[in-house]
């Protein structure tokens, strides 16, 4: 047990502690990109699905929910930035399609 509590006590021990270290730090650095990655995707689909009903002039409420949806997951799940709110804003003030 002497042994033990030296080693983690010593210089074997910080590097042991080190290298766990570098290991999480190498893992949340991966999570990190693929977390941009996803908000990017997140974002691109918002945008365009949100210039084209802009475009449209009309929205369906269903189609509002779910862009909502999207952006929700994008902003608060995600960490999102609000380059998506603008958008948001616009998408709101069109009216409702009730055709479809």
């Amino acid at each position: 047990m002497d042994f033990l509590t030296t080693f983690l006590s010593g210089s074997a021990g910080a590097a042991l502690v080190a290298g766990v270290f570098a290991i999480i730090t190498k893992r949340q650095a991966r999570n990190d990109s693929h977390g941009k990655a996803l908000r990017y995707i997140m974002l691109y689909i918002i945008q365009e699905r949100a210039k084209q009903h802009i475009k449209d002039g009309t929205i369906t409420f269903e189609e509002r929910r779910s862009l909502h949806h999207w952006h929700d997951l994008y902003h608060d799940g995600l960490g999102g930035n609000g380059d998506a709110d603008a958008l948001m804003a616009m998408v709101d003030r069109l009216p409702p399609d009730t055709d479809s």
